[in-house]
């Protein structure tokens, strides 16, 4: 039962906010997703507003739930301390905000009357809270910035988590399926039945069944194991071919079903070699990632579940295999899309430079702990991370052998950026795989230093498209810094690709990031996409070394008043194996693509016009075009999605160009686009405004729906251009 709307919010602190008969009506009301930080954060003037680190307040009425059952509140993640009352009594504390928590309210319902829920959430700096440090290079935005709500069960059920699923031996032949599960008696007598399991291929055949008789004394919970056959010839999960099973769990008291609960799994096995780099499925293959934050500007971290498998796809389009998920556990739906479209994944515990004492140990436990717990089933997780840039030979062998205990399954990783350092405490020989962040010059020296150890790469580059200046003090033009961040971040991926006993590369990182760490605040911008998705051109460059798919991109726009018949360097992106470049229907030439790079390049004199890339491969040519821009005219707008479930909760992205009297986008264009919406919905700017501003002639919003069905109208309009409207059905 989602807890999605209705929320009364504070962001300040109130001593009695606790109590149930406390008067919040003054209150701001809030939907959830929510973060408190989403309008004070990726701001560009320091101060303003303040990036709030503190206590707040959510309260609401539960709605009624069925006398006799078992109500818990289950949050997929709150930042990062929150206590918990039901009518003036304290349920409990929970500290992490990334793994989510699941407690019991039953006791403290009242079968008559209202019942009310108050949370008490703060940000506020604890050294002994994972990531511990202060200001770490990401923002630690706070509130219920992921789904909440209650789940009702009877006293007899499987709990929160509840399926422990794993696959210990998987070849082509066979694979074996190891099942327990957890049967919980919250009744006041014994319970005895039967746990019914059927195993699920993709197209819903069953593929094996088991059963097991139980008796669960009253008050206590009993682990189940059922036995299952093993499955012949299981279809291997891979990034070409992510084959997904699902295992659907009854739980029988006598005849009658109870509860009910369903996840989905997948078979693959895989290892580390210290002089091959990485097999999956008995295969060498290399990884190619990015490190992915969560947050997004104008929503803060508050991404809901929809909006998560939006950046898989925009990995896996760029031709990654993996992710890491940097630096804490990610949305339970993003890992679901990981599974679904075969993205590879190193999740890890909350981390950045920093290890306090005993406090932050039991802490860092603890989500290794519930991070497995919630995780474990996913296939496409291969990888669990101790920490990253920082180490302590005790804390290491303490999380290791944590991770190992929940699952022993899995490999293990951290993400060193002073393997010199790691090597004289002896962290470097505690995980079954050790981490370099960046030290690309030096990699050989590494592996001679680090003989025996298993490799691969954990960030690399950090190519800040932000200010840079050159050599002479004068600031980089915008294409100037995309150019420099292709040419970094390819000859890096060059890198790797040359020394097979690596296992992969993960590029630092995915998109622009918000941050109030100094060197970079407000925006970490050493993303290929911008803080809003919006792809740069290295974003096309990596599509065309690691995507297998025929492509072509020019680099640039062909927009350049006042340098008429001047020379200008034209850059395609490509993994055609020619191109040949066309202005204004004149022939350039075409280029052979070296073996080893994904980057063609021509001098041309500047003449207004069209400018035209073919790519010729076996099976067709390819072709990509920039048209000279007139004067700005009108916006263009169009949305990420045709339609949105009407539930006040699930974004699209809404795009704005400014484009001239012809349609061609203006890349000089710089605008203030106001938004606006007929029929609903909320829209999430910086500030928390309903505007954004473009760059390079394009601008992005966020969207949320309304809860009531029909069609809206979104309108876009500036100053001195044509306004533009896209409509969007709400179902």
């Amino acid at each position: 039962m989602p807890l999605a709307h209705g929320w009364k919010f504070l962001r300040d602190e109130c001593s009695h906010a606790w109590k149930a008969e406390f008067d919040d009506s003054l209150w701001e009301t809030v939907s959830v997703p929510h973060s408190f930080n989403a309008a004070d954060t990726f701001v560009p003037e320091p101060g303003y507003p303040d990036y709030y680190r503190g206590g707040t307040w959510y309260r609401r009425i539960l709605p009624r739930t069925p006398a006799g059952a078992r109500v818990e509140l289950t949050a997929l993640g709150v930042f990062s301390v929150t206590d918990v009352w039901v009518n003036g009594k304290h349920v409990g504390k929970f500290m992490g905000g990334y793994t989510g928590f699941c407690t019991n309210l039953t006791p403290y319902l009242k079968r008559a009357g209202e019942n009310v829920l108050a949370l008490r959430v703060t940000n506020q700096h604890n050294p002994d809270v994972l990531p511990g440090l202060d200001f770490p290079d990401y923002n630690l935005y706070g509130g219920i910035y992921r789904e909440i709500g209650l789940s009702i069960t009877a006293p007899l059920h499987i709990p929160d988590r509840g399926i422990v699923l794993t696959t210990p031996r998987v070849s082509r032949e066979s694979a074996a399926i190891h099942l327990n599960v957890r049967v919980a008696n919250d009744q006041k007598r014994s319970a005895s039945g039967t746990v019914v399991v059927d195993v699920k291929s993709r197209g819903g055949r069953v593929v094996a069944r088991g059963k097991q008789r139980y008796v669960v004394a009253a008050h206590t919970e009993r682990l189940v194991t059922i036995p299952l056959p093993q499955i012949s010839q299981p279809k291997l999960w891979s990034p070409d071919s992510p084959a997904l099973y699902s295992v659907h769990v009854k739980l029988l008291e006598g005849d009658e079903v109870v509860d009910a609960q369903s996840l989905r799994f997948g078979f693959r096995w895989f290892r580390f070699d210290a002089d091959k780099g990485f097999f999956l499925n008995g295969r060498h293959l290399k990884l190619h990632g990015v490190n992915r934050h969560q947050d997004f500007a104008g929503l803060g971290n508050a991404l809901p579940a929809n909006f998560q498998a939006h950046d898989v796809k925009l990995i896996k389009e760029m031709g990654a295999n993996f992710v890491r998920c940097s630096h804490y556990p990610m949305h339970p739906a993003f890992l679901d899309a990981c599974d679904e479209m075969g993205v590879i994944v190193l999740e890890e515990i909350a981390s950045w430079q920093w290890i306090g004492g005993s406090r932050f140990t039991e802490n860092a436990i603890a989500m290794m702990r519930e991070m497995i717990a919630r995780d474990r089933h996913h296939p496409s997780i291969i990888l669990w991370g101790l920490l990253n840039e920082g180490r302590s030979s005790d804390l290491f062998r303490t999380l290791n052998a944590t991770a190992k205990q929940a699952d022993p399954w899995r490999a293990t990783i951290y993400a060193d950026n002073e393997p010199e350092e790691g090597l004289e405490l002896g962290t470097v020989f505690v995980p079954d795989v050790l981490g370099l962040n960046y030290k690309v010059p030096h990699l050989d020296e590494l592996r001679a230093i680090l003989k025996g150890i298993k490799l691969s790469n954990t960030e690399h580059t950090n190519a800040n498209t932000g200010e840079r200046r050159k050599t002479d003090g004068t600031l980089f033009s915008d294409e100037e810094s995309q150019i420099w961040q292709i040419e970094r971040i390819l000859h890096d991926i060059a890198e790797f690709e040359k020394r097979e006993w690596i296992a992969g590369n993960a590029l630092w990182c995915m998109h622009d990031y918000g941050t109030e760490y100094a060197v970079s605040r407000p925006i970490q911008k050493s993303g290929v996409f911008d803080a809003w998705r919006i792809p740069k051109a290295a974003a096309y460059a990596i599509r065309a070394w690691w995507s297998k798919e025929p492509f072509v991109r020019i680099a640039e726009h062909w927009t350049y008043p006042g340098t008429e018949g001047s020379p200008r360097k034209v850059i395609v992106l490509s993994n055609c194996e020619s191109v040949e470049l066309l202005v204004n229907g004149r022939s350039f030439g075409s280029r052979a693509r070296d073996p080893h790079a994904y980057w063609f390049e021509w001098e041309v004199p500047y003449s207004p016009g069209e400018i035209v890339a073919v790519g010729h491969t076996p099976s067709g040519d390819l072709r990509d075009l920039r048209r000279t821009a007139g004067t700005p005219s009108a916006i263009a707008i169009e949305t990420l999605d045709r339609s949105l479930p009407a539930n006040g909760t699930d974004i699209t992205l809404v795009t704005v160009t400014v484009v001239d009297a012809h349609g061609t986008p203006v890349p000089s264009a710089e605008a203030e686009v106001r938004f606006s919406v007929s029929g609903g919905g909320t829209f999430f700017g910086l500030y928390g405004n309903a505007s954004v501003s473009t760059r390079s002639g394009v601008g992005r919003i966020a969207y949320r729906s309304a809860q009531k069905k029909g069609t809206v109208r979104i309108t876009a309009s500036a100053d001195g251009l044509a306004p533009a409207s896209v409509e969007l059905k709400l179902i």
